[in-house]
């Protein structure tokens, strides 16, 4: 267990951001990543995409060092009813609206690993056999080089004909129009920050599955601390562990746990954009601090 981070409870090697697990630490992404740490020690200000009331301790200790600011959840205004003009990815997007018309509230699960993340031909064979066993229905947003650029089809044999009644394979969607649908139960995700918080705003409980960088540590907020999701996966996937939750995640019943505690962590977001709330406050705050600092600096100049 590592102790002695400031603002951080006793947290486990395996919950760190992947950079700092690796023993390789020679990489051109552990420069980049590095240079990054060093070019924010001379920031004057930090802005973060997240809510105060979530994190108290982290941030609290975060600014100890520096002026920090949780502005978060980042969201344009309406977002959940009007789809946005700007595209999420350079793949095409699909429409899923008139599929999940035709679903019961609350039966299908949501698939995505994100824009960028890459996940292991292995894994996403147990994820897909996992799928087929659980029986639910699901959107499942495979893009064409998630395993690799070499590999376009990368499901296990038969995977289609078994799920198609059932499921729909698409290359890429707008991920907040599908996770407001009343038929989405559940979200598949890498634990992508924008992921959990839209999820979080949508009332959908997660299953996780994170695959690089700082996914490690959303998923043990999401899972150990919010309680808000499951895990997949931790030690080593198997189809069956996949199968069994999200079942556990999709059943009305054993669900029910999930959708109570995602109530209350929305209520957090929901309640810090407004007017009032710690992140219109803090956006002020920093705001008002900028322009103080603008200021003073121009007649030192």
């Amino acid at each position: 267990m590592i102790t002695y981070i400031p603002g951080v409870p006793a947290i486990e090697p395996v919950d760190m951001m992947s950079y700092l697990q690796d023993t390789d630490t020679s990489t051109i992404v552990h420069e980049i990543i590095f240079k990054a740490f060093d070019d924010v020690r001379g920031a004057d200000f930090v802005i973060c995409n997240t809510v105060q009331e979530l994190e108290p301790e982290t941030i609290s200790a975060l600014q100890v060092k520096k002026p920090f600011f949780a502005i978060g959840p980042i969201f344009p205004s309406g977002f959940t009813k009007t789809k946005s003009s700007v595209a999420t990815s350079l793949w095409p997007e699909s429409d899923c609206t008139q599929w999940l018309d035709s679903k019961p509230k609350g039966s299908v699960l949501y698939i995505s690993f994100g824009s960028y993340a890459h996940i292991n031909k292995n894994d996403l064979i147990e994820i897909a056999h996992g799928l087929l066993q659980s029986k639910v229905n699901f959107v499942f947003v495979l893009r064409p080089d998630v395993v690799s650029v070499d590999d376009p089809n990368p499901l296990p044999e038969g995977f289609l004909e078994e799920s198609k009644d059932r499921g729909i394979i698409i290359q890429w969607c707008c991920q907040i129009q599908v996770l407001s649908h009343p038929a989405i139960g559940g979200f598949l995700t890498h634990c992508g920050w924008n992921s959990i918080l839209e999820s979080i705003w949508c009332s959908v409980p997660l299953l996780c599955f994170p695959l690089l960088t700082d996914q490690f540590t959303n998923r043990k907020l999401v899972v150990d601390d919010w309680k808000i999701g499951l895990n997949i996966g931790r030690k080593q996937i198997t189809r069956k562990e996949v199968s069994d939750q999200i079942i556990r995640l999709m059943d009305e019943k054993s669900g029910c746990e999930f959708k109570k505690e995602i109530t209350e962590v929305k209520k957090a977001l929901q309640n810090a954009s407004k007017n009032d709330g710690s992140s219109e406050k803090n956006l002020t705050q920093f705001v008002n601090d900028l322009k103080v600092l603008i200021s003073n600096r121009s007649r030192n100049h």
